[in-house]
């Protein structure tokens, strides 16, 4: 009985090595400490701004700000549907607080909001105004205050009649 034997010899060369990273975001255990937030001017020519209370909400924020989110889009194809998502992220989203009220209760005292809208209406030539969300970090944040509202409009109070 014959035996067939074959042998190819070939040489392994380097080639290319294909890696990708992606940081994880992971939030921290927040230890739900009740410390007020805070609102500071630069050069402190407004008062610094203790929150009476903190918002009974917020948005796009945790222990910090929820904004490293991916971009998913659906497109229609003749052949059906595709979907894509682009890895990079819009930076800056919107944190929006909300103190509920309702008709006969405000969310918040007339003097924090009064002072709230002092550093609105003043926004600073240079700098930014620093926002200290103590309750959920002990990281601040450069803010611009783009809106203030009261029952989502522009601000209007009625005040009850009162004798002197």
């Amino acid at each position: 009985m014959a035996t067939l034997t074959a042998s190819t010899t070939f040489t392994i060369v380097d080639s290319e090595t294909f890696s990708e990273e992606k940081a994880l975001i992971l939030l921290p255990e927040n230890s739900g400490v009740n410390v007020l937030r805070e609102l500071h001017y630069p050069n402190s020519n407004l008062p610094k701004l203790i929150y009476d209370q903190n918002p009974d909400r917020y948005e796009n924020f945790d222990s910090g700000p929820l904004t490293a989110r991916p971009l998913v889009q659906t497109d229609m194809t003749i052949g059906g549907n595709i979907t894509s998502r682009w890895a990079g992220y819009i930076g800056d989203r919107p944190v929006k607080e909300v103190w509920q009220g309702s008709d006969k209760r405000s969310g918040m005292f007339l003097y924090f909001l009064r002072r709230l809208w002092e550093y609105f209406v003043n926004p600073p030539l240079t700098g930014y105004i620093t926002w200290w969300p103590k309750d959920r970090t002990q990281q601040g944040y450069n803010v611009e205050i783009e809106n203030l509202t009261v029952a989502g409009q522009e601000i209007s109070m009625d005040y009850l009649a009162c004798s002197w």
